[in-house]
């Protein structure tokens, strides 16, 4: 039992060595949260959505602790079973976000996140095509421009409630760029939140290319 009245946390994989796609212990990631700790490896943190994801969805989960230790009172019984719980269920759907409801959890796909995030930026005007999740448009040289050294063009990490979009883009010439850029990381939010009831950790947007 830890100063505060909070019981010891496992980061050591006692529980199992739950990760994610990318490789990434989710109890690594958590240790991070709670303790501030470094990570192994900088640079993949910050390039991988799946990182960056579950980030965002363990701070969301451990702020109502720090909050009661903020105002130094006893956790109440259960809360960091139920915390827990949350963060094992991560490496359980890496490929779904998940939703809980009074009645069960409903689950997203990546790629129907991806999907919804494609379509939202090809309804911003000036964007003629958003590439990634499979769709490559239908020029010819939208495959050119997918992503250096065949790289996706876009890539979605999901945890939780939280999601992060890198997405690639094509917009008309002349348009202002930051402004289209912009818009989209809007519509990708907001339809994100409106058709999953997802929450945007981050929205990245690269425009790739341009058409006259």
């Amino acid at each position: 039992m830890s100063d505060d009245g909070f019981p010891g946390i496992p980061f050591d994989g006692a529980a199992g060595d739950e990760r994610l796609p990318c490789g990434t212990s989710v109890d690594e990631l958590f240790a991070h949260v709670v303790d501030d700790r470094a990570p192994r490896d900088p640079e993949h943190q910050r390039r991988c959505p799946h990182c960056r994801a579950a980030l965002a969805e363990l701070r969301d989960v451990w702020s109502p602790v720090e909050d009661l230790a903020a105002e130094e009172v006893r956790a109440p019984a259960g809360l960091l079973d139920a915390v827990m719980a949350r963060v094992r269920e991560l490496s359980r759907n890496p490929w779904y976000a998940s939703l809980p409801g009074p009645r069960g959890h409903t689950r997203v796909a990546a790629r129907v996140v991806g999907v919804i995030a494609r379509l939202a930026a090809e309804s911003v005007p000036r964007v003629t095509l958003a590439l990634g999740q499979g769709h490559t448009g239908s020029a010819a040289s939208a495959a050119d421009i997918a992503g250096p050294a065949g790289e996706a063009a876009s890539d979605i990490g999901v945890a939780g409630t939280h999601v992060v979009v890198d997405v690639q883009i094509v917009i008309d010439y002349g348009a202002p760029m930051h402004e289209v850029a912009r818009q989209v990381r809007e519509q990708i939010s907001r339809d994100l939140r409106e058709h999953a009831g997802l929450t945007t950790a981050e929205v990245n947007v690269t425009v790739v290319d341009v058409r006259t």
